[in-house]
């Protein structure tokens, strides 16, 4: 019987396509946020939800959706590098 995944499986990353200037993107632990002030970056920020993180970490799923997140991460990082 094939076990029902949960719809946070494979986001503890933010999908970084959305990502826009001033605009915190979270995914299921992490956010990210480009401060723009004007032309250009001022500034970035990475944070991780410490308490969600326990969460994830606890859940039977844990490792798959680790490595589903890293995938889509690498997978994302790949497809960016052909532009």
């Amino acid at each position: 019987m094939e076990r029902e995944t949960s719809s946070c499986c494979g986001n503890m990353f933010p999908d970084l396509d959305r990502l826009e200037y001033n605009q915190p993107l979270r995914g299921q632990v992490f956010e990210v946020l480009l401060e723009s002030k004007g032309i250009g970056l001022s500034g970035r920020s990475i944070t991780a939800d410490p308490e969600q993180w326990k969460r994830c970490v606890a859940c039977e799923q844990y490792r798959s959706c680790y490595d589903l997140s890293m995938a889509k991460m690498l997978l994302y990082l790949a497809v960016r590098q052909v532009e």
